[in-house]
């Protein structure tokens, strides 16, 4: 019959309208959960980067200081905040990570030359403010990539 059909007709699109208002709800869920997730990345990372600038600071005054020792225990910290960094954030471009990079790497090399001067002399005071010369273009280089972070995603 006519009333059958109508009934039927009715019924199919209020399905069809109910599972497309939960596929939304389901779609709006994932996209929060992302966005959350996505937020706690960022704030995740800028701790990093905090801490490590924090410790950069920290080492030019180790340095000034002739307190090798511990600034070569925070220089290996520095290093893995700084590749969780590289790492982690997907939203860096292309030029914060390779600024991220040439921090690691600039920072190796102090590393393994502090190192190395250890077991022989005193590190000389010319040492120091090469060292922390490069701390602080790094500093300012990471600060950057502090504010770019800051911007993109908080």
């Amino acid at each position: 019959s006519m009333v059958g059909v109508v009934v039927s007709v009715v019924g199919l699109a209020i399905t069809i309208w109910a599972s497309l208002k939960a596929k939304n709800a389901a779609e709006q869920a994932r996209d929060a959960a992302r966005q959350v997730k996505d937020r706690i990345a960022t704030l995740d990372t800028l701790a990093d980067v905090s801490a490590a600038l924090a410790i950069m600071e920290e080492i030019k005054r180790l340095q000034r200081a002739g307190a090798w020792q511990i600034a070569l225990d925070r220089y290996s910290t520095l290093r893995r905040h700084l590749v969780r960094v590289e790492q982690v954030n997907p939203g860096l471009t292309e030029s914060h990570r390779k600024q991220l990079s040439r921090a690691i790497v600039q920072f190796r090399i102090i590393e393994t030359k502090v190192e190395e001067t250890m077991g022989m002399q005193e590190i000389q005071k010319h040492s120091v403010v090469v060292f922390n010369r490069t701390v602080s273009t790094q500093i300012d280089a990471i600060e950057k990539v502090l504010t770019a972070i800051k911007q993109a995603g908080v």
